[in-house]
């Protein structure tokens, strides 16, 4: 009988032995390269946390988050988000282009608890003047807003108030409209509003604001707007106020802007007139009218422009030709007795 072998020969062993001394070698060698693979490598291998969320007021101190960092009778349900011109869009798209162009400069917002247990959203940006942070509110008045005590340009809807100090534009939004949570609104705004700097004072030197110069007659007080940039239609055509007029013979709005010289008003003036002449207009001859003011007309609409000083003054898209010669002739009164 042949004998059967329980294990491996010499010569076996010898194989198996170099094969496992192989094997430790070719480790030792890959560890060793892996230690010196390249940066690009390293980087693939072992990825980036991912970048932090863009608009977070990460690393830079934010003026209007100071002002967040707790409101009267409300609790704070959130962190502070901040953001700067570069990341405004972030948190309103599609609308940051209104604040941009009122000389935006950051803004923050939280979210807070009423004691009813609402959601409170509080926004303050702050642009670069007052006049800016009007431009804002106004241009973008709520239907069914109504004015408010707070300051002379607040106004509230049924969940929401708005209101402007100094450079500063703040929209507080709750998520319901009960009568407990719009109490609590208005006090959560009372102290915001008393929290807030009211910024310089115009000197004794300025001239008179825009706003105070609309005759009373006629005029839908809550029509009162500023358009920050491209007012009417017309590039360039910046810082310009407007008001809307009821009258007998129709429907007009009244427009104001204010110019560093005499000149830079009446250049604009007359910008303004070949804007229109481009886009249909045509210039008429009409008796009344203000001294070196331009009439022009157009099927339906009707334009009378002029300056005082400075001030250039016109009627915008009156319905009627003698509803363009009465409001003009009515705004040029009232400007012959509150300016100089």
């Amino acid at each position: 009988m042949a004998l059967r072998r329980t294990g491996p020969g010499r010569a076996e062993q010898a194989v198996a032995t170099a094969v496992v001394l192989l094997l430790a070698a070719a480790a030792v060698w890959l560890g060793l390269r892996q230690s010196q693979l390249s940066p690009a490598v390293l980087v693939a291998l072992s990825p980036p946390p991912p970048p932090a969320a863009v608009g977070a007021a990460s690393g830079r101190a934010f003026a209007t988050a100071a002002f967040l960092d707790a409101l009267a009778g409300a609790t704070p349900a959130g962190p502070v988000e901040s953001y700067d011109p570069e990341t405004l869009s972030d948190r309103i798209d599609g609308k940051a282009e209104l604040y941009l162009a009122a000389n935006f400069k950051e803004m923050s917002v939280r979210p807070f608890s009423l004691p009813d247990g609402a959601r409170l959203d509080a926004s303050v940006y702050a642009q670069a003047a007052p006049r800016d942070a009007y431009a804002v509110l106004s241009s973008q008045r709520r239907p069914g807003a109504e004015p408010n005590a707070l300051s002379p340009d607040a106004y509230a809807t049924q969940n929401a108030l708005y209101f402007t100090k100094g450079p500063y534009y703040v929209e507080l939004s709750a998520d319901r409209a009960d009568p407990a949570t719009r109490q609590a609104l208005a006090a959560a705004g009372q102290a915001l509003y008393d929290r807030l700097p009211a910024g310089d004072k115009p000197g004794a030197n300025a001239p008179p604001d825009p706003r105070t110069l609309f005759p009373a007659e006629g005029l839908d007080s809550q029509s009162l707007r500023l358009a920050a940039a491209d007012a009417m239609g017309m590039a360039g055509f910046s810082n310009v106020y407007t008001a809307d007029y009821a009258l007998a013979a129709g429907a007009a709005t009244a427009f104001l802007a204010a110019r560093d010289t005499p000149r830079a008003a009446a250049a604009e003036a007359g910008a303004f007139a070949d804007f229109l002449v481009q886009n249909g207009y045509a210039r008429e001859a009409a008796d009344g009218l203000p001294q070196g003011a331009v009439f022009l007309g157009a099927p339906g609409s009707f334009e009378i422009i002029w300056t005082r000083g400075g001030l250039l003054v016109g009627v915008h898209d009156a319905t009627s030709r003698e509803a363009a010669l009465e409001l003009a002739g009515t705004l040029e009164a009232h400007l012959k007795d509150v300016t100089p």
